[in-house]
């Protein structure tokens, strides 16, 4: 054999090396993980943001109080005030049927009667102000506030003031919700199924009426480590009622990140969660989740400088480990598993990052029949078509790298081994998901009539063949497929909403 007639034939093999080398090289693998990384974390926030909802609580109260009944009269108030206060919070479904946790203390849950009733104290003393103000044109000095002040805590303590006709009304933003305290009346209703006070656990369970809501998963036990890193989701303050921001950013919850300090014990004995991840006013009840979107802990309180400044002291925040929030699923039975809705959400997604957008809108739009108020969805289906057309859209079944190394080697050994591969391949896209081992996000959901189930020949006389169509994708309760079109739509449909068919 001469030397050029190796080289003939070793060169095809060395090219073919070159470029699978290049293909599989450290530096694309790590780039492509990195890429995908981002992606997995995108998509579970993207998931865990869509199960947070804001919480709203109204105290309401009648105040008499004997001994200012003269000063209120000067200023032409009743002697029994109607007082009330408005607070809020974050907290998060951990069922598809609407049941909701948040803080204790979100729902005005305290220990120290004190502490339930200083919001309606305050706004006694600002009622009475507002009306002396009015009366006057006097303004009160900080002094005098601070000694009003005073005087109302003193007469409560001492009986002198009563309380009467205390309420408290919960209502729940969940979804694509109109912003603004103004709408306040389109918030859900929620009825307190369990609380307990901030002094202790600090945790609720709220029940709203609703039906497959984006629920989330909680750790059974507190497995968050020390160093590991978390996210705290929530609708802080600082964010909600900024001027600036416009109604649709109003309603949306924040993100922020940390990593896991350690555990500590509250005065009444209860563990606590520490951790430097930001939180501040607002951000209470709302969940905090590992990289995988299970809730580790819910937000509970910060640390105040000790001095008379009380600012908040950034860094040192605290939560409820997930231990106590699972012991409250299990006490009362609730369902907690990440709903339908949540998932084919996620399938959504995927498709999506992969630019499979045809298919991905299928998905959201799943998502909207199942639950119409669903957040942020709109957008992704907007930006699915915007793609679409500007021609953006990816082939269905994308050849990967690996399949093109592979695809090469075959081309310099001969071109048989890459025929093989590619004629397996295209036999392996039309099996179904057990045959695969595992659901391909690139697949259509339209509907196809299964094949009957025919007589398999033996071994020795299989012909080689493509298997029959897939298997029609699982349906979410109370939807079925058009009987024309073949898309999933709600069950009472008397005509299909995309192709207008009769389904009678």
């Amino acid at each position: 054999m001469t030397r050029i007639g190796c080289t003939g034939k070793i060169l095809p093999i060395m090219l073919a090396a070159i470029l699978v080398s290049g293909l599989l090289s450290p530096i694309a693998s790590i780039t492509t993980a990195q890429i995908q990384r981002d992606i997995n974390l995108t998509i579970m926030l993207e998931k865990v943001r869509s199960a947070v909802v804001l919480i709203v609580t109204i105290v309401k109260a009648a105040i008499i109080w004997e001994d200012f009944i003269p000063q209120l009269r000067e200023v032409g108030l009743d002697p029994v005030v109607e007082v009330s206060a408005t607070g809020f919070g974050s907290g998060f479904f951990v069922s598809s049927d609407g049941y909701i946790i948040t803080n204790g203390h979100v729902i005005n849950d305290f220990q120290s009667e004190l502490d339930k009733v200083r919001p309606l104290l305050l706004n006694f003393i600002e009622k009475y102000l507002e009306a002396r103000i009015k009366r006057t044109g006097q303004q009160p000095s900080q002094e005098e506030v601070r000694q009003l002040f005073m005087d109302i805590i003193r007469a409560y303590l001492t009986n002198k003031l009563k309380i009467q006709d205390y309420t408290v009304d919960v209502r729940v933003g969940a979804g694509r919700v109109v912003s603004g305290f103004a709408n306040i009346g389109k918030f859900y209703t929620a009825r307190i199924a369990y609380s307990s006070p901030f002094e202790k656990e600090d945790l609720a369970l709220l029940k709203i009426e609703i039906k497959n809501a984006p629920s989330i998963r909680v750790a059974q036990e507190n497995i968050a480590r020390v160093g590991e890193r978390v996210w705290a989701l929530g609708y802080p303050g600082v964010v909600t009622f900024h001027q600036l921001l416009s109604e649709e950013t109003l309603l949306e919850p924040t993100i922020t990140e940390g990593t896991v300090s350690g555990y500590r014990t509250k005065t009444a004995g209860v563990s606590v969660l520490q951790s430097d991840v930001t939180v501040t006013h607002g951000n209470s009840g709302g969940p905090v989740v590992n990289s995988n979107g299970i809730v580790v802990a819910v937000t509970s309180f910060g640390s105040a400088d000790p001095s008379e400044s009380g600012r908040e002291v950034p860094g040192f925040n605290f939560f409820v480990p997930a231990s106590y929030v699972y012991d409250i699923i299990r006490r009362f039975s609730v369902n907690n598993v990440e709903s339908e809705t949540i998932k084919f959400y996620e399938e959504g997604l995927r498709l999506f990052y992969q630019k499979q957008y045809r298919a991905a809108i299928e998905r959201f739009q799943i998502v909207k029949n199942l639950y119409p108020g669903f957040p942020f969805i709109d957008d992704y289906i907007t930006d699915a078509q915007k793609a679409i057309l500007r021609g953006e859209e990816a082939p269905q079944f994308p050849i990967d790298t690996t399949m093109i190394a592979i695809i090469a080697v075959g081309a310099a050994a001969g071109g048989g081994a890459g025929y093989m591969f590619l004629r397996r391949r295209k036999e392996v896209v039309g099996r179904t998901k057990e045959q695969q081992g595992q659901w391909q996000y690139g697949q259509q959901w339209g509907y196809q009539q299964p094949q009957q189930p025919q007589q398999q020949p033996s071994p020795a006389q299989t012909p080689w063949q493509s298997p029959g169509p897939q298997q029609p994708p699982r349906l979410p309760p109370g939807y079925k497929f058009c009987i024309n079109c073949g898309k999933i739509i709600p069950e009472d449909s008397a005509k299909c909403p995309y192709c207008n068919a009769d389904q009678q």
